[in-house]
């Protein structure tokens, strides 16, 4: 699987290449296909900020240590 940063970099080649195209259906179709790779890599990003308490007890439901179940 690519890395975040590959995705943004292919990212940044589309958006430039979508900037220099004459052709209005060519570089509509770069920049959708910018957006995309900018999205999968922000989701990648926003996944792997995922806090490790939250991953260290993937039971254990909210307010479970507060109520004593966990």
């Amino acid at each position: 699987m690519p890395s975040a940063g590959y995705l943004r970099r292919q990212a940044d080649i589309c958006l430039r290449l979508a900037l220099i195209a004459s052709d209005e259906e060519a570089s509509g179709r770069l920049l959708a296909i910018y957006h995309d790779y900018k999205a999968k890599a922000d989701a990648m990003d926003a996944e792997a900020e995922v806090p490790e308490d939250a991953m260290a007890h993937p039971d254990a439901s909210p307010g479970a240590e507060k109520y004593g179940a966990g």
